[in-house]
């Protein structure tokens, strides 16, 4: 049997940290909603804002922003179940984003918590991702890698169970990894795209890609740019008719380009 060369390498520690994430939310029973939100206002308004003041503002920041108001009109999609069966329902609205770094010469991913996310702006958000992927030590998460290196020395069994037990110590879930989680893929390049993450937060979306589309607007052919969102709850605690609302919100926020900075008019849709 001829054998073809390949490579043999460590697993980085951090890949454990996904595999046990995943282990531990299997147990969960998610609803997964696939929406398209037409943006196209959001993205010429944020352009014009470029223009107007040399500011590239991320387009994350600002689906972001909408996330977190929409889920601040009615946090209780972000409700945890505490281990006496009780709902925990935030005020606050505290956004888990995975942020990929160099960090001592490889590609490292962690959590950064954007705390109070529902009463900032897009330019703040938009400042405290840049400044923390410049340098990550100014992330709580990355000064507690230490604390991760121990919870790898445990068992895998404990360590998913360990990840369990966290969903329902709801105060612990939002210092460690926020009320919501919020994935910005990258996979899809230019083209569109839904991805479906690991349930590990009550409410979980993923952004997308954004795909250009013509549709008939008064007799006339115009071209549109849809962002494709993947919105996903636990379903032992949240139901469908919430979830419903909170997408209306997030669509009503995301086309009318909702938190562009003023002085930089916000087009409804032609």
């Amino acid at each position: 049997m001829q054998h073809v060369d390949a490579r043999v390498v460590q697993v980085p520690w951090a890949r454990q940290l996904v595999i046990d994430a995943g282990r531990a939310a299997r147990r969960r029973h998610p609803i997964h909603g696939l929406v398209e939100v037409d943006v196209t206002s959001a993205r010429g308004a944020l352009r014009s804002h470029q223009e107007a003041t040399g500011e590239d503002l991320s387009f994350t920041a600002f689906v972001i922003a909408c996330i977190a108001r929409a889920v601040a009109a009615d946090p209780s999609v972000q409700a945890y179940r505490d281990l006496r069966g009780r709902e925990v329902i935030f005020d606050q609205v505290d956004v888990g984003l995975p942020i990929e770094v160099e960090l001592n010469g490889s590609p490292f991913a962690f959590t950064h918590v954007l705390r109070d996310a529902g009463t900032r702006t897009v330019q703040d958000l938009h400042r405290e991702i840049r400044a923390v992927k410049a340098d990550p030590q100014l992330s709580p998460s990355v000064r507690k890698t230490p604390w991760a290196h121990a919870y790898l020395l445990l068992p895998g069994f404990v360590r998913v169970a360990l990840l369990r037990t966290l969903h329902r110590l709801p105060h612990r879930q939002r210092d460690i990894a926020g009320t919501i989680g919020v994935t910005a893929v990258g996979m899809f390049g230019a083209g569109g795209g839904w991805g479906i993450a690991f349930q590990l937060h009550t409410l979980g979306i993923v952004i997308g890609g954004i795909v250009r589309r013509p549709i008939l607007f008064q007799g006339r052919l115009v071209e549109r740019e849809y962002l494709q969102l993947t919105v996903s709850v636990d379903h032992d605690i949240v139901d469908g008719a919430p979830t419903a609302r909170f997408v209306k919100r997030l669509r009503d926020l995301l086309t009318v380009a909702d938190g562009i900075p003023s002085g930089v008019p916000a087009r409804r849709p032609a």
